[in-house]
């Protein structure tokens, strides 16, 4: 029999200080490469840095016994990256199939394709799609590209789009394969904290209007089960010693009994998770009583706006007396932080939508003062969201060529759209700094402190008045954050 070995590639993204993050796990190719090898095929996981490209592409053209190269990647620089590694491949070697999977190509199949070096595009779920275009391009199998579902290619100067694959009803069939990397690279440490990233579901019921996951997911979540979900991260702790997870779940607590069962059992292991994501209408006092009891240390939630029109336009669901009033609850629970996000910018708002949520947040800041670490981000219109067409009609394009998608971010402040000025843009990337600064840490020594009260008092001031000339705060933080970031990373990849 012919052995046959497939490398799947995911290229980091970095952060606002320029350093990738090495510490989250690549689940997706970690699903895929599990159900490979339970299929018989050889599998090299690559989970790099853009600077390792090169490198990567040396050991790829190395292996004689290569069937094809995977990308998985998200919108935003990963299209960047991916595309150059994609184009630098067949430049080697035109022979070399490529495909890529994920949530961008998924919603973008045909703009991926058109780019030339692509050769298959995984629509959705890739475990089995992926599985069935090995034994495709292995011919092990007699059935044609056309008859797998969740599939898109090019044939003959035609682009082929498969029928839809339906949804794995039971997740505990698919498992990331731990086997693929060095669990200890992604174990996050910080004093005797030793944190984990893990998936525990997918998809979310909500309607969010500037997210992906009404078109990807169809509004549809599904889970891994609680005992799947414990033994996986009870195998994880064997190896790696970790004390603490975090849930990069869409929507860990849609069913909120399956996750507080998740964490009980989690506790009485010795892991516990300290942060978590709730909606705003997901928070109640009894709710937080229980989460809190259970070692939950900061809550998530996207508030997103301070403005009425937009809240309902982006079918939130609640209003910003919701947002006021949750607010209060949460500053009942004094030892709880507070990852507060919203968005801005998007093609409706006016100066004055814009400033009521500023509004809301300092009152936010006055309910809940130095507990709260705000995030005001910049909207992007994502492939697949339901206001995108409103962004189309205000003028808005998708990048044209690869390189284009690296501005694509909010984190660094570059993202252009028709109705905000670059001006603009910078400005919001500087309102979301200083509202960083309205947080103190818990954590930190009583001289630290005081240096923060005293930020947090500044950077108040200039979000109040609007004066942010001179953002001498901004730069020591930055570079504050800087270091402690590059010191992480590499703690983080000790083990």
């Amino acid at each position: 029999m012919v052995r046959h070995t497939i490398h799947l590639v995911n290229i980091s993204v970095p952060f606002r200080s320029g350093i990738e993050d090495m510490t989250r796990p690549p689940s997706g190719i970690l699903y895929v490469g599990g159900s490979l090898k339970n299929h018989g095929y050889e599998v090299v996981a690559h989970h790099i840095r853009a600077s390792e490209i090169d490198e990567c592409i040396s050991v790829i053209l190395a292996d004689d016994s290569l069937l094809f190269v995977g990308f998985s990647l998200m919108t935003g620089i990963q299209v960047t990256y991916s595309a150059r590694m994609s184009s630098l491949l067949k430049a080697r070697n035109g022979n070399i199939v490529v495909v890529w999977g994920g949530i961008h190509p998924s919603l973008m199949p045909k703009e991926c394709l058109d780019l030339g070096f692509v050769d298959y595009v995984v629509i959705g779920e890739g475990e089995i799609t992926v599985a069935e275009l090995s034994d495709f391009l292995a011919q092990q199998s007699d059935r044609p590209a056309e008859m797998i579902p969740g599939l898109s290619f090019v044939r003959h100067g035609h682009w082929i789009l498969t029928q839809d694959r339906p949804f794995e009803k039971n997740l505990d069939n698919f498992r990331q394969d731990w086997g693929l990397v060095d669990p200890s690279k992604y174990v996050r440490p910080n004093g005797e904290e030793r944190t984990f990233c893990f998936i525990s579901s997918r998809g979310c019921p909500h309607d969010c209007g500037f997210c992906y996951n009404k078109k990807f997911n169809l509004r549809k979540w599904r889970c891994h089960s609680v005992t799947f979900t414990v033994d996986e991260l009870r195998k994880i702790n064997s190896q790696t010693g970790i004390n603490s997870v975090v849930f990069d779940d869409d929507n860990f607590f849609t069913d909120r009994k399956r996750g507080l069962e998740i964490l009980r059992r989690l506790k009485s292991l010795g892991i516990t998770c300290k942060w978590i994501n709730l909606r705003v209408d997901y928070i109640s006092e009894d709710f937080l009583r229980e989460l809190v009891g259970l070692g939950v240390e900061t809550i998530f939630m996207g508030w997103e706006s301070g403005n009425r029109k937009t809240l309902q336009k982006i079918s939130k669901g609640f209003s910003p007396e919701l947002i006021l009033e949750k607010t209060r609850i949460l500053s009942r629970f004094r030892k709880l932080t507070v990852d507060a996000s919203a968005i801005v910018g998007f093609p409706w708002e006016t100066e004055e939508d814009i400033r009521e949520t500023l509004q809301l947040m300092l009152e936010m800041f006055r309910i809940n003062p130095f507990r709260m670490n705000f995030t005001i981000g910049l909207y992007i219109p994502y492939p697949g969201s339901p206001i995108l067409e409103e962004a189309l009609e205000r003028g808005f394009r998708f990048p044209q060529d690869p390189e284009g998608w690296s501005k694509f971010d909010i984190l660094v402040g570059t993202m252009e759209l028709p109705w905000v000025t670059s001006e603009k843009v910078r400005l919001f990337s500087l309102i979301d700094k200083y509202s960083k600064l309205l947080l103190v840490s818990k954590k930190s020594t009583p001289l630290m402190k005081f240096v923060q009260y005293a930020i947090a008092l500044a950077a108040y001031g200039r979000l109040r008045t609007g004066i942010f000339v001179f953002p001498f705060e901004v730069w020591l933080t930055d570079l504050y954050q800087m270091r402690q970031l590059r010191r992480n990373q590499s703690l983080a990849g000790r083990g």
